[in-house]
């Protein structure tokens, strides 16, 4: 928060403030340094960095200076310097340029012209940026396909480490763009629309309900009842279908229902679970 209000006191207050999910921007006493300062503020979808991709690039480019200085010997300092007066084309300038309205001095040879201040216009500056994020838009959709939003009590298989391996119910949809509260085993966790599949299953037993020394207990792979002590196996591939118009899942799902309304995979030749 210090180093925040060093920067508030030189620039200004923002009206809107992204980050990620780590501790020091969840905590109490960080929202209370909201609300003092006047300013919301929003994370990213948690386990999700792409959400918060502005920072991470920010990140590696900082890393990358950071090795190349050490690389060569040289300063660090010095070398942000120059490439903040490093012009990305004639309309936005450098970040020198769009931040001061003139380029500062380095060690480089520079015309006493270029140190003079030219405030450059605050529209062409947002169109030509607008323009170029659209063009990367496009060239990242060719490799993308858009997912239907989910609905409040929906049923989804929440992606972990192990695949979609828990089931869970949709109980919040978030401000934040496709960013979903869900429950699970009585815990409610944020994930992007990314890590959620919505499956046509039963909806998992309310957690007052699971009782560990019970046969019917929730198995920790998927989540779901166990029967005879046998764990179920969680969503595949195979079992997502496509509507036809480009989506992988498009929220709609083909599952072997049993009468009950749980799903349980097949059984092989040798009584295992048929992969």
């Amino acid at each position: 928060m210090t180093n925040l209000k060093r920067h508030f006191s030189v620039h200004g207050c923002p009206h809107l403030l992204l980050s990620d999910n780590g501790a020091q921007y969840t905590s109490q006493r960080f929202k209370d340094f909201a609300s003092t300062w006047d300013f919301v503020h929003r994370t990213s979808s948690p386990e999700f960095p792409q959400s918060n991709g502005l920072a991470e690039n920010v990140v590696s480019s900082a890393k990358k200076l950071l090795e190349k200085s050490k690389r060569d010997g040289t300063d660090v300092f010095l070398n942000l310097l120059n490439i903040r007066n490093i012009p990305r084309d004639t309309t936005l300038g450098s970040p020198a340029d769009r931040l001061m309205s003139r380029q500062t001095r380095t060690t480089l040879p520079l015309s006493k012209t270029l140190l003079a201040p030219t405030v450059k216009s605050g529209d062409a500056v947002k169109a030509q940026l607008t323009k170029k994020r659209q063009c990367q838009k496009v060239w990242y959709d060719k490799t993308s396909k858009p997912l239907c939003p989910l609905s409040e009590g929906q049923v989804v298989r929440m992606q972990t480490q192990r695949g979609h391996a828990l089931l869970a119910m949709v109980k919040l949809i978030c401000k934040e763009p496709r960013s979903y509260i869900v429950e699970s085993g009585g815990h409610d966790y944020r994930r992007n629309r990314r890590h959620l599949l919505p499956v046509l299953e039963a909806p998992p037993p309310p957690a007052h309900q699971v009782d560990n020394g019970d046969q019917a207990a929730v198995t920790p792979l998927t989540g779901e009842p166990s029967q005879d002590g046998a764990p179920t196996s969680p969503v595949r591939a195979r079992d997502v279908i496509s509507d036809g118009k480009g989506s992988r899942e498009a929220g709609i799902c083909r599952r072997l229902l049993a009468s009950d309304g749980i799903y349980r995979p097949p059984l092989s030749r040798i009584g295992g679970v048929a992969e």
